[in-house]
């Protein structure tokens, strides 16, 4: 049983080169495949066309052919196609269709015309095997990045298809819980005989249960199918994979101690009778740059969503001295924020213009925008609409959109997630030289330690509700 895809070019766009060109592979279901490689390669774009998504839903495939199990996953109805091939996005969001858990899971198994009598048993099957039965009635939008994904890999296992394919499942969760769904996608593979394909930037968590490992580079995959020991650091660098247990070197100026610019005073924040944030008490200054780390629920985006108005809460967080939420409208840009999903923060119908609003009041804005969509590798996809980039590359062009606007406070929840190694570099360097050179304090939330150690002047620890300084 088996993936096979022959002399596959595809393209988003009639008049433009192939993302995918000549692309010939076979993945075998009896082994748990990783595919890597440098971010806009092809390697989702090669998933989705796997899962039978591509090219209903987008793009145009020129020629070649993709079979799972010998059978075109894009000329199947959805209800044959999703029992062949459950799919797993970058963000789980995108798939949820129901307000709770427990409603999402009957929504799934009722899309696969499963028999009423037996929804219930499997919904509870499904819980139980993702050990996630305590979320069984909580509101999906309650949920953390980790508890998402655990979600989603419950919905697959309710439906139970022959191939998972999975799209940087671990981006925006910490490794504990990254380590917990890397043991329970091993345990589908060999009690169900679950085909499993992924892909991901970063290898650290799928060490331990991966059979080999794919590179692709420019549309094409490698001849060389590596296993887990063959893999050399120097090879991954170079191909800009991130490194299990390597470092960024970073070149950063010396931050030099500023003027208070953001403080919070004994704030709190409540979850329906959950205690989210208790009494949290930290100061910020320009040009410093601070990590928040913690595991995935401890409250990390819960306090960057009370900076933003998203949330009340108790207490007081201070701009400059004055309380944010007393701010006028025409002040509120003094914080710019990148949350988790980008798509959220865009305003403008192409890539370029969404720079250019961060810009208007800047002298040559067309040449700055210019630059800045150089530097994060976007320029050729300038005149298209954000919506239509990978999410690694909505998540860059966020970053730079917030970078182009005059702020004293810079909050980037999971700046680099899904980047790979080179882009991850890159958009830290910006958003660091950014709060150095602007005096600009920069708070990042990473669940990238060796990330936080590299970049941050300070590390704090969210947990318990409060913040903890690790350095």
């Amino acid at each position: 049983m088996s993936i096979e895809v022959k002399k596959l070019c595809f393209s988003y766009f009639e008049d433009r080169r192939d993302v995918l060109e000549n692309l010939t592979a076979e993945f075998d279901a009896g082994e748990i495949t990783i595919l890597t490689g440098a971010s806009g390669c092809g390697k989702s774009t090669l998933l989705y066309l796997c899962a039978g998504i591509y090219p209903h839903a987008a793009g145009f495939l020129r020629s070649g052919s993709i079979t799972v199990e010998g059978r075109e996953p894009s000329k199947l109805p959805p209800q044959e196609r999703c029992l062949l091939t459950g799919m797993m996005f970058q963000n789980p969001e995108l798939q949820f269709c129901m307000d709770t858990v427990e409603r999402e899971l009957i929504f799934c198994l009722e899309n696969i015309c499963t028999a009423p009598e037996e929804i219930p048993r499997r919904v509870d099957e499904a819980l139980e095997f993702c050990d996630i039965g305590a979320l069984k009635k909580r509101s999906l939008l309650s949920l953390s990045g980790g508890e998402r994904q655990k979600v989603m890999l419950a919905c697959l296992a309710a439906i139970k298809p022959r191939w998972l394919l999975l799209d940087e499942p671990f981006a925006n969760i910490d490794n504990a819980s990254a380590r917990e769904i890397a043991r329970k996608l091993k345990q589908m593979h060999e009690e169900r005989g679950t085909g499993i394909l992924a892909v991901d930037h970063r290898l650290d968590n799928w060490l331990d249960i991966v059979d080999r490992v794919r590179i692709m580079e420019k549309g094409v995959l490698r001849e060389e199918s590596l296993k887990p020991a063959e893999l050399e650091p120097g090879l991954l660098e170079e191909l800009g994979i991130i490194v299990p247990c390597g470092s960024y070197s970073p070149s950063l100026s010396v931050c030099k101690s500023g003027e208070t610019v953001l403080e919070l005073r004994g704030l709190s924040l409540r979850h329906g009778e959950n205690d989210v944030l208790k009494n949290l008490n930290a100061s910020f200054r320009r040009g410093e740059i601070c990590a928040v780390v913690g595991s995935s629920g401890c409250g990390k985006s819960s306090l960057f969503g009370a900076l933003m108005g998203i949330y009340r809460y108790t207490g007081q967080a201070l701009l400059e001295g004055r309380d944010i939420r007393r701010l006028k409208r025409t002040e509120l840009g003094r914080i710019g924020f990148v949350t988790q999903n980008p798509q959220d923060q865009f305003v403008s119908d192409t890539v370029r213009r969404e720079i250019e609003v961060g810009l208007r009041r800047s002298e040559n804005a067309q040449e700055k925008s210019e630059e800045i969509l150089r530097d994060i590798k976007l320029w050729r996809y300038r005149d298209i609409s954000p919506y239509l980039l990978s999410q690694g590359q909505q998540r860059r062009l966020g970053v730079a959109a917030l970078m182009a606007y005059n702020c004293s406070v810079l909050v980037c929840d999971e700046p680099t997630y899904a980047q790979d190694r080179n882009n991850t570099i890159a958009v830290m360097d910006a958003l660091c030289r950014q709060a150095r050179e602007r005096g600009v304090a920069l708070i990042f939330s990473t669940h990238d330690i060796r990330l936080a150690e590299d970049y941050a002047d300070r590390i704090l620890e969210l947990r318990g509700g409060t913040l903890h300084a690790l350095r």
